[in-house]
């Protein structure tokens, strides 16, 4: 070899060693920056307030009866939510008189007896408009029911005791998208109702799982009423069944919906458990780390593609149980390669990273519920700021320009101690999400879609696992009705959980591509979404505001401050021929979705035949 082959020989080699010198300290991740701009671009506000009048609605309730204030509450919190005007009056009063200026009357209350005006409420409904009854039916103060003309204007034959029935049942469209849904069989989701026998031209929309009627609507003169056999709950789950019986008022009922679809990879990225599982040997002859990359992260993935996905991952530094610090980093390269690695392929597939902690141990003091969980108590506010410091440390040494903008606490639990930690350690964060709904005694961080006073959003999550169960999925399609959003999440390792011991790995893809399956055949309209970017739509959803004036022909819509475009679920019995300044969609037997293009937006029907 002569003395340039030699010099040749020694040059390669010496760029060899910068290569990998350069590839192991992370240069090329830092050559190729990331500023985790996955939200949407900035847009101008657009549209002009018009000198209309919001939809209005009567509220009758009782202030003597506190399920009936509750109802009232909720009632109004959602009119406010939708941009309509909710204005409440004592059942006793006897100078409220419903007129043609309201949308609906909404009846907080079982004890008609008591409605003062309840003669100027039966010819409202005569004349056109609509009532609906939110509160099962109760006997008067001397034992005795409605009289039977008033019942049967209301679609009931008769009626028996008072009684808890189990599960739910969509006979109609009544809830857009869910109508053949039903779950019942060993669930805890009970309704208190009245015994109800209907009249033979009324069709219940909703029954319990064994066929007791809970929501039904009946037409007399040129209204009708609108009737829910239940309670207004003080969880959640029928924030839907509320939204439909709104929509329904009236026709040609519209409102505003985010129109968005959310999932959330939880643990994930985070450090692979090492070794060999039984369970997935057995089934896959994998290793626990191969498990991962060979078949759980490739099923993932596939179904972002077959299903229109985009994951928000959010990231463990460490499994360890610490809450005293000082907080290291995973010993070797391993835990890190791991994550740079899954890091890169969900960002390039249009993904988010957001942040889960530094390891698994919910941010909050004693008293939530830890020892159920296996959780240790965090001692103070600073030693959970020093962990996050450590998290931030880790994350932007590999990803220095990235901003991380949403944060979800492990397993839902977040106490303002710990909120403030977050916000203290990771100033941009903009999104917290968590539970829509849950029971009190679990010291969940419960969340509706809102912004903060500080300016950041709280967007829950509504589903959850690879297998839902009924009720899960009756809850997404009441959410999804409620405010058109569809939010899942999953984690990498829930084959191992407990609740999972039945079902095999190919069980566990065979249910989440079926539960997907059916949300797309449902649901196909809503746009898939990271969490900051449903940020964006929340944003316009809280900011925007809209009038409605209706036609004979058509119906127009103005829209004004908001920057992207806005989505609407309009319920109507007649058929769109065209629209100008909007594309609509049909969703639903008698729904329609309205995407808005133009400030001014007019929907034109076609002539009946």
């Amino acid at each position: 070899m002569n003395k340039r082959e030699i010099l040749l020989v020694f040059a390669l080699v010496l760029l060899l060693g910068c290569f990998f010198q350069f590839s192991r300290m992370d240069g090329f991740l830092h050559l190729f920056p990331l500023n985790g701009r996955t939200q949407l671009a900035d847009g101008a506000y657009q549209g002009e307030p018009v000198d209309v009048g919001r939809e209005k609605f009567l509220i009758l309730y009782d202030p003597r009866d506190v399920g009936s204030v509750f109802a009232r509450h909720r009632l109004t919190e959602l009119l406010n939510r939708q941009k309509k005007e909710a204005v409440s009056a004592s059942v006793y009063d006897e100078e409220v008189k419903p007129d043609s200026s309201y949308r609906g009357v909404l009846v907080a209350t079982g004890r008609l007896d008591r409605v003062a005006a309840l003669p100027e409420l039966r010819q409202y409904v005569a004349d056109g408009g609509t009532a609906a009854v939110l509160m099962r039916l109760e006997r008067g103060g001397d034992g005795i029911w409605p009289d039977a003309e008033l019942l049967n204007e209301m679609g009931i034959a008769s009626l028996g005791n008072e009684t808890e029935v189990r599960g739910i049942r969509l006979q109609t469209d009544f809830l857009f998208g869910g109508k053949g849904v039903s779950f019942g069989e060993g669930s805890v989701y009970f309704t208190s109702c009245t015994q109800a026998v209907l009249t033979e031209d009324t069709v219940p929309d909703i029954c319990s799982e064994d066929g007791m009627p809970l929501v039904w609507q009946h037409a007399v003169g040129a209204g009708r009423y609108l009737v829910y056999n239940g309670t207004v709950r003080d969880d959640k789950t029928n924030a839907g069944i509320l939204t439909a019986m709104l929509a329904h008022c009236g026709q040609d009922g519209i409102y505003p919906v985010l129109g968005t679809k959310l999932f959330f990879i939880d643990d994930f990225p985070s450090p692979v458990p090492e070794g060999t599982d039984p369970k997935i040997y057995d089934e896959m002859h994998l290793t626990t780390e191969d498990f991962y990359r060979e078949r759980w992260w490739p099923f993932m993935r596939q179904c972002a593609e077959s299903f229109g996905l985009k994951y928000t991952g959010l990231i463990i530094e460490s499994y360890g149980d610490q809450v005293k610090g000082p907080f290291a980093p995973p010993a070797g390269r391993r835990d890190r390669d791991n994550f740079i690695r899954y890091s890169r392929e969900l960002l390039d597939m249009g993904g988010e990273l957001g942040l889960h902690g530094y390891n698994h141990q919910s941010l909050a003091p004693v008293g939530y519920n830890q020892g159920d969980l296996g959780y240790i108590p965090w001692e103070s506010q600073e030693d959970m700021i020093e962990s996050l410091q450590e998290l931030r440390r880790y994350v932007r040494d590999i990803y220095p320009s990235y901003s991380f903008r949403s944060y979800v606490p492990p397993s839902d639990i977040l106490s303002p101690e710990g909120l403030e930690a977050v916000r203290t350690a990771f100033p941009e964060i903009r999104v917290f999400s968590s539970l829509f709904d849950g029971a009190a005694a679990d010291r969940a961080y419960i969340t509706d879609y809102s912004r903060r006073e500080d300016g950041t959003f709280e967007i829950p999550r509504t589903t959850a696992g690879y297998i839902p169960s009924g009720q899960n999925r009756y809850e997404q399609i009441s959410v999804i009705n409620y405010i058109g959003s569809f939010s899942h999440f999953v984690h990498p390792d829930e084959l191992f959980y407990e609740e999972s011991q039945s079902y095999s790995w190919a069980m566990m893809e065979q249910g989440l591509r079926d539960f997907l399956t059916d949300l797309n055949q449902r649901y196909g309209w809503l746009r898939p979404v990271t969490d900051s970017e449903c940020a964006e739509y929340l944003a316009d959803y809280l900011d925007m505001d809209y009038r409605v004036i209706r036609y004979a022909d058509h119906l127009e819509l103005y829209c004004w401050n908001y920057r992207h475009p806005l989505r609407f679920i309009l319920r109507t019995g007649k058929e769109i021929d065209h629209a100008s300044g909007a594309v609509y969609q049909r969703v639903g037997e008698d729904c329609y979705m309205i995407e808005i293009q133009e400030p001014k937006a007019e929907l034109y029907w076609k002539e009946a035949d």
